[in-house]
């Protein structure tokens, strides 16, 4: 899974052509329910869905489309510590293979609640083995620590485990236009001719698609008052200061009411959608034709 989970589309295309199966193998669950004592093990779940939910994200605008998601198992947890009569004993640790919650051996374990099935039975074959395994919440008296977090025993919370059947749209992924935003302080328009830096705030990408802004001020009316600028987001450097861009406006030379409101706006070309408008007030002095100020 860490493999594969930052590496860029192309990349992966190429690793998953012609093959019919790829397993991919997350264990945070289980890292982080075996350390210490195990109190990670919740956070691990919530943060394995989310990672689980963006692979698949990203597999999908990779040309896979079907997912089987499981597990190899459940776990038990107990949040307090065990106290010495949950640990089971009385069996040869030298003779047998034991984990917490089995223990594989000559001979059963002799001990109450521990219910026991042949190996063979298992696996279709002639072990004469036995595996011991507690009925209930209880653990074998093993070395090590991680009492709290474990598994490989009989409880339904062990043995059970989800299926999930994920079929995506080929080729589909949840996309949007890179967005743009002034970065200059804007309040008041004092003079004729304006340059105004602003920001694509998004680098272009699989999932943030360029687009193109046109840019220019009008009245509360309507009116345009400006010349329209023309911004093509097609940036894809992940260095926000390689985003930034100036615009120079001009302004039509006419008297403005201090007053009234006028404003910045910006279109979306391929979507006739507006996409922001900022209010700013015009404090220009009018020149006539004859170089008067009025």
């Amino acid at each position: 899974f860490d493999e594969i989970k930052n590496m860029k589309v192309a990349d992966l295309r190429e690793l998953f052509a012609g093959q019919e199966i790829v397993y991919i193998y997350h264990d945070q669950i289980d890292e982080r329910g075996t350390a210490s004592d195990g109190a990670e093990v919740f956070v691990a779940c919530e943060e394995a869905v989310s990672e689980i939910h963006a692979m698949i994200k990203r597999l999908t605008s990779a040309n896979n489309i079907h997912f089987i998601i499981t597990a190899d198992h459940g776990f038990l947890y107990k949040r307090d510590k065990l106290a010495e009569s949950d640990k089971i004993s009385g069996f040869d640790k030298n003779n047998a293979f034991a984990g917490r919650r089995f223990v594989i051996a000559d001979k059963a374990v002799d001990a109450e609640g521990v219910g026991t099935v042949a190996l063979g039975h298992i696996l279709g074959n002639k072990d004469e083995r036995v595996i011991s395994l507690p009925i209930g919440s209880d653990v074998f008296k093993v070395a090590g620590g991680g009492l709290n977090y474990v598994h490989g025993g009989m409880s339904l919370q062990e043995i059970l485990i989800p299926v999930i059947d994920v079929r995506t749209t080929k080729y589909y992924m949840e996309t949007k236009a890179v967005s743009i935003a002034l970065v200059s302080s804007l309040y008041k328009i004092t003079n004729l001719t304006t340059n105004l830096d602003f920001i694509q705030k998004e680098a272009v990408s699989d999932i943030n698609k360029e687009t193109t802004y046109k840019l220019f001020f009008i009245s509360g009316d309507n009116e345009k008052i400006s010349n329209d600028n023309i911004y093509v987001a097609d940036k894809k450097d992940e260095d926000a200061g390689k985003r930034v861009f100036r615009l120079k406006f001009t302004f039509k030379n006419k008297k403005y009411d201090k007053n009234k409101k006028y404003y910045l706006v910006a279109y979306d070309e391929k979507k006739a959608l507006e996409v922001l408008r900022h209010e700013v007030q015009m404090d220009l002095a009018f020149t006539d034709d004859f170089g008067f100020n009025l």
